[in-house]
């Protein structure tokens, strides 16, 4: 696949967490213990969400080898130390337990890993969560802000519902300089910060302006003191509660995530190109974060149908950003199998609030628009 990924220098940690929730990659994929499940890497952590859904394997990719290096950490955490080693390395206990964490993983690297691990600690104390390019800046927004903006923002952890939350953002946020700072600090140059601004070349729209619409309709239908994307993205990893933690980093699940690790494989590589090659073809299904945003819509119309083009057994979900992938379909070409329905829904429901949407394609999809066609067409589908 063509894509500006290609273009951007993968020597540094670009992600230190995922920002597609969960509950969407869930509802999107709906894992059964048959599946064999593609993810993109990333900071894995939906890596390791898929795979306390009990899949028969899961295969994590990423072109990023730095990517799949804190994979590998988490990984060897995980199978050698306890939960709160992890939760500490993370940052979600403060810096002095980060300092912890570390001393004890330490002697249980290899020397290659102690000596890139340990360079990374000294350079990131407070943990590996806000260490990434986009989360150092996405969690630097807040200390641009006045003493009494940034209190305005604390106060909205503590309504019970959603009207009242919505009623003071209203109040105190949105007629205050607010909305000019927040989409200033994440307008088109600023964002360059947070990613290189070869990825944004295909982009539709401004970043502050949609980021800070699509956060303001958010606040309208969710509650911030329970939505773990809408905490970390104005105040980082300070006193989360655990419950609302990604599944894969609550205490609860660590002893099923250590059983599931030998279903879990790493490949380094782009994930559609993986997805067509011979080793591929086992996969049913996958979850492509968003990498359609770094892509020309008529690449995204090319990648598709050849992936769909055998109507082979594949359900996938990728996640749009400024971009709408999938929104139509370039002329004469065949349609794409969207699951509308359920993509509109998990759309509606998708808790980090600066997603566009939420695709969901399906090769069912291919065989209910075929229903008139030949027997043996749609024997290929069943």
């Amino acid at each position: 696949m063509e894509s500006e990924f290609y273009k951007v220098a993968l020597d540094r940690l670009l992600y230190s967490l995922v920002w597609e929730d969960s509950r969407t990659l869930y509802g999107a994929l709906t894992l059964q213990p048959t599946d064999h499940v593609l993810v993109i890497a990333s900071a894995g952590c939906n890596v390791l969400n898929a795979l306390l859904k009990n899949p028969r394997h899961v295969t994590a990719i990423d072109l990023n080898p730095v990517q799949l290096q804190l994979l590998r950490l988490k990984l060897h955490v995980i199978r050698h130390h306890e939960h709160a080693v992890l939760r500490g390395l993370l940052g979600l206990a403060g810096p002095a337990a980060v300092a912890a964490a570390w001393q004890t993983v330490a002697p249980t690297l290899t020397a290659a890993e102690h000596g890139y691990w340990a360079s990374f600690f000294e350079s990131h104390p407070a943990g590996i969560l806000t260490a990434g390019r986009l989360e150092s800046y996405v969690t630097g927004f807040l200390p641009t802000l006045a003493p009494t903006l940034q209190a305005h923002l604390r106060q909205l952890l503590e309504f019970d519902t959603v009207a009242e939350q919505a009623a003071y953002f209203e109040a105190t946020l949105a007629s205050s300089e607010f909305p000019a700072r927040f989409t200033a600090y994440f307008d088109e140059a600023n964002l360059s910060k947070g990613r290189d601004p070869r990825l944004f070349r295909y982009a539709a729209e401004s970043g502050g302006e949609a980021f800070y619409s699509r956060l303001r309709d958010t606040l309208r239908t969710e509650l911030m003191r329970d939505n773990f994307f809408l905490r970390f993205f104005f105040f980082g990893p300070e006193n989360l509660p655990c419950a609302i933690l990604p599944p894969c980093y609550q205490r609860r699940n660590y002893a099923l995530l250590r059983r599931q690790l030998p279903k879990l494989t790493l490949a380094a590589g782009e994930a559609v190109d993986y997805l067509r090659s011979a080793a591929g073809q086992h996969i049913n299904k996958a979850s492509l974060s968003n990498i359609f945003e770094y892509t020309s819509p008529a690449e995204f119309q090319r990648t598709t149908q050849a992936l769909f083009a055998n109507s082979r057994p594949l359900r996938v979900v990728y996640w749009n950003l400024l971009l709408d992938q999938g929104a139509d379909n370039a002329p004469g070409a065949e349609p794409l199998p969207v699951a509308t329905a359920v993509s509109e829904r998990l759309s509606q429901q998708e808790a980090c609030f600066y997603f566009r949407n939420v695709r969901v394609l399906d090769s069912r999809q291919i065989c209910a628009a075929a229903s008139s066609a030949t027997p043996s067409f749609l024997a290929d589908c069943a």
